[in-house]
């Protein structure tokens, strides 16, 4: 998925998940965050190297076991800080993000890992990244996100 993909799909997530308003960026951060790898990697791994969890994109960085410590990171914080707390809500926020950073991404052929290295990989592959696919996707997504915000504010959701 492109970054306006990412960026709406975590807006939509942290309203389905009841991310408070003020977290909100926070979760775009998270919708983002996992392709920090492009910059640190290549798509092609160096020659004579095969593609692994650290070399290439896609890699660790969109591995399910990263939800799973941000999500125990997250929770041991609530004996700390209060769930009322902004760095708790913030946390929070940005983990729902990175789900659905990694949600859209098993949508694509290429999908993410979910073994210790590079294969297997989780994917459904309805829609290629920056496809037409993903354009039509993109746009009923905004749609239905609008709709919602405009009949929850009126009072019918």
């Amino acid at each position: 998925m492109t970054g306006p993909t990412h960026i709406l799909g975590g807006l939509v997530f942290g309203y389905l998940f009841g991310v408070p308003g003020y977290a909100m960026p926070a979760a775009i951060i998270g919708s983002t965050f996992p392709d920090i790898d492009l910059k640190f990697s290549s798509l092609i791994p160096p020659k004579g190297k095969k593609k692994s969890l650290w070399n290439t994109h896609r890699g660790i960085t969109h591995h399910p076991m990263v939800l799973l410590v941000l999500f125990l990171l997250w929770v041991s914080l609530e004996k700390f800080l209060p769930r009322y707390h902004f760095y708790w809500q913030f946390l929070y926020g940005f983990w729902v993000g990175y789900l659905s950073h990694l949600v859209l991404d098993v949508l694509t052929p290429l999908g993410i890992p979910v073994g210790t290295s590079y294969y297997p990989r989780l994917k459904i592959g309805l829609m290629k990244t920056g496809g037409v696919g993903e354009k039509i996707f993109f746009f009923l997504l905004a749609v239905g996100f609008i709709g919602v915000l405009y009949l929850k504010g009126k009072g019918l959701l």
